[in-house]
C-alpha cells in the first residue's frame, strides 16, 4: 500500500543521501539506476565561465572550494589508474620471468600494489561522494546567450499598457463572488470547483493540447509518480514534493517515489531515462495534459509539452516555434497576456533559458505567472542518459519543454476578470 507523507510534519525529518550518483560502496547495498555522463571537460574546462554563469544566478556555490575538491578527486582518480597499470606491467613481467627469485619478487610487489589499489578505492568514495555528488551535479545548466543577466525583458504583449480598457468595478466585483461560489478550496489537495469552474477545467487543457496537435505534436499519457533520482536529474527540490511511503521501505532507501502528477516535466523523464533512439525520431515534440501536485500548493490541471531535438540549433527553432503555438492558444481568450523573457537570478538551476507567460490579474492590477517554457540544450539528457545514434557516436539530444498552462490559475483569472464559459466559443459550451 502507498501512502501520502507530509514533509511538514512533525515526525523526524529522515536523512537523504543522493539517488542519482552512488559511488561503489553504495551500489553494494542501494541499486543504481543510471550512471549519468558527466562532462568534466566541458563544465570544468572554463573557470571564468563558471564563475560568471554562478554570479548571474546569484548562486551561492562556492567555485574556489569546487576546485580544490575537482584537483583532489582527480589527483585520487589519477593515482587509482598509474596503480592499475603497475599491476597490469608486473602481471606481464611475472609472466615473461624465469626467475623464481624474481617472479617472487614480482608477486610480492603485486600483491602490495593490489592492497594499495584496494585501500585507495576504499578511500576515493568518501572524495567522490562529496565531489560528485555534493558539488559536481549541483552545478547549473550553462546560460543561454538570450537569457537577459539584470533583469526580465517583455517579448510581446497582445494588449499595449496604454491600450488596456479597464474592466467595470461591477463586472470585477462579480467576478470575485463569482471566484468564491465556484471555488470550494479546504486544502492543497482538496477542494472542488462547480459550474462554469469546472466547465473550464475539463475543457481548457483538451483545447490546448488540440493546439499543440494541430502543430504537429503527439499526444502523450505520463504517469504521476516519480523516483528520487529524476527528481535530482532535473534539480528540482524534493522538499516541493509529495513523498509517497511504501510497503516494507528500507529505513535507508535513497531512491524513493514521490507524487508529481502527469502534466509535469518530471513525469516524462521516466520514459526517456537510458534511452535510445534514431536520429530519424528527433525531433520528438510531445503534449500531455495531467495533474500537477505541490507541496503547500492546490492541485491543478495542467498541460505540459516536451521536445527533443539533434542539434542545438533546432532546439532554439523548436523553442520560438512553440512560443508561436502557446500564442495562438492563448489570443483565443479575452485576456490580457505578454510573454516575458527571464532574467539570470529568476532561472531554475537546469534552465538554460525560460520565457514566462503572464496574463494580467484585474483583481489585483498585477500581473500573474499561468505558463512558462524552458531550453534545456543537452543538460537533462547527460543526466538521465537519453541519447540518439550518430553513425557510431552516441549524442545527446538538446530538450525543450515548459507548462503551457495551469488550469486553477487560469480559471480564476478569467472569472475575476468576468469571463465565463458562454464567452469561450471554442469550449462549445452549450448552456
Amino acid at each position: 500500500m502507498l501512502k501520502l507523507c507530509s514533509r511538514w510534519s512533525t515526525a523526524p525529518r529522515r536523512l537523504f543521501s543522493s539517488a542519482l550518483y552512488l559511488t561503489g560502496d553504495k551500489a553494494r547495498e542501494q541499486y543504481a539506476v543510471l550512471v549519468p555522463y558527466l562532462d568534466f571537460q566541458h563544465k570544468l574546462g572554463d573557470w571564468e565561465r563558471l564563475r560568471q554563469n554562478v554570479r548571474l544566478r546569484r548562486s551561492s556555490i562556492d567555485c574556489d572550494s569546487l576546485k580544490l575538491q575537482w584537483e583532489l578527486y582527480r589527483d585520487v582518480e589519477l593515482r587509482k589508474k598509474q596503480i592499475e597499470q603497475s599491476r597490469v606491467e608486473l602481471q606481464k613481467r611475472i609472466q615473461q620471468s624465469i626467475d623464481e627469485a624474481e617472479k617472487k619478487h614480482l608477486k610480492s610487489r603485486a600483491i602490495l600494489a593490489r592492497e594499495d589499489l584496494k585501500a585507495l578505492k576504499e578511500q576515493s568514495y568518501a572524495v567522490a561522494d562529496a565531489f560528485i555528488a555534493n558539488n559536481f551535479l549541483t552545478l547549473p545548466n550553462d546560460l543561454h546567450e538570450r537569457t537577459p543577466e539584470e533583469e526580465g525583458k517583455i517579448l510581446y504583449e497582445n494588449v499595449a499598457p496604454s491600450n488596456r480598457k479597464p474592466r467595470p468595478e461591477d463586472v470585477l466585483q462579480a467576478g470575485a463572488r463569482t471566484i468564491q461560489e465556484q471555488f470550494e478550496e479546504y486544502d492543497a489537495l482538496c477542494f472542488y470547483m462547480t459550474d462554469d469552474a469546472a466547465f473550464m477545467d475539463l475543457q481548457l487543457p483538451i483545447r490546448c493540447c488540440e493546439t499543440f496537435q494541430q502543430d504537429n505534436f503527439i499526444l502523450f499519457s505520463n504517469p504521476d509518480f516519480v523516483r528520487s533520482f529524476l527528481v535530482e536529474a532535473a534539480m528540482v527540490d524534493k522538499d516541493t514534493l509529495h513523498l509517497i511511503r511504501e510497503d516494507e521501505e528500507p529505513a535507508d532507501k535513497v531512491n524513493l517515489l514521490h507524487l508529481c502528477g502527469g502534466g509535469t516535466l518530471l513525469s516524462y523523464l521516466g520514459y526517456f531515462t537510458k534511452l535510445s533512439v534514431f536520429p530519424s525520431a528527433l525531433p520528438l515534440k510531445l503534449v500531455a495534459r495531467g495533474k500537477r501536485y505541490r507541496q503547500r500548493y492546490v492541485q491543478s490541471n495542467t498541460v505540459h509539452m516536451f521536445g527533443a531535438c539533434r542539434s542545438y540549433e533546432e532546439a532554439e527553432t523548436l523553442f520560438d516555434e512553440t512560443l508561436l503555438t502557446y500564442r495562438r492558444f492563448y489570443d483565443q481568450l479575452p485576456v490580457e497576456y505578454r510573454l516575458v523573457q527571464v532574467a539570470a537570478c529568476d532561472l531554475q538551476p537546469a534552465e538554460s533559458m525560460r520565457v514566462d507567460v503572464e496574463l494580467y490579474d484585474w483583481q489585483n492590477r498585477s500581473y500573474v505567472k499561468i505558463g512558462d517554457l524552458s531550453f534545456y540544450g543537452d543538460f537533462l539528457s547527460k543526466r538521465i542518459a537519453f541519447i540518439y545514434q550518430d553513425g557510431k557516436a552516441q549524442r545527446f539530444p538538446h530538450v525543450v519543454a515548459g507548462q503551457t498552462m495551469s488550469s486553477v490559475e487560469l480559471i480564476k483569472l478569467l472569472l475575476g476578470s468576468g469571463v465565463l464559459a458562454k464567452d469561450l466559443p471554442f469550449l462549445g459550451y452549450h448552456s
